[in-house]
């Protein structure tokens, strides 16, 4: 991982969160601008995406997220960009309440970024 590719996520995140106030509603089901979906779509992709990620150990990540390790900011990113998938309108809820600022803030700070 480079720091080109921490700035990117970061300045995607930002975008993301920018953009939340676009999300509308069809039948009651978010639709996500461009931004929002870019930015998931990240998340899932190398060098972000940690397909081995333990869904039960997330809370406890982000409990401790001054102590986390990359792989395990990895396998937080992982289930924010999967949370959608099981709870419709997470993804709004965590640009929203801006709950991966602690993650990102841990993931330049290992990185010096």
């Amino acid at each position: 991982m480079k720091i080109e590719d921490i700035w990117k996520l970061v300045l995607s995140y930002q975008a993301a969160v920018s953009a939340v106030h676009e999300i509308s509603r069809s039948d009651g089901y978010p639709i996500y601008p461009e931004e929002i979906s870019n930015f998931m779509k990240l998340l899932q992709s190398p060098p972000w995406v940690a397909y081995e990620y333990q869904p039960k150990e997330i809370s406890g990540i982000l409990g401790s997220i001054e102590n986390a390790t990359t792989e395990e900011i990895k396998w937080a990113l992982t289930a924010a960009a999967r949370s959608e998938r099981f709870c419709d309108g997470s993804w709004e809820q965590i640009l929203k309440n801006r709950r991966l600022d602690p993650v990102f803030e841990r993931l330049q700070e290992l990185h010096h970024a």
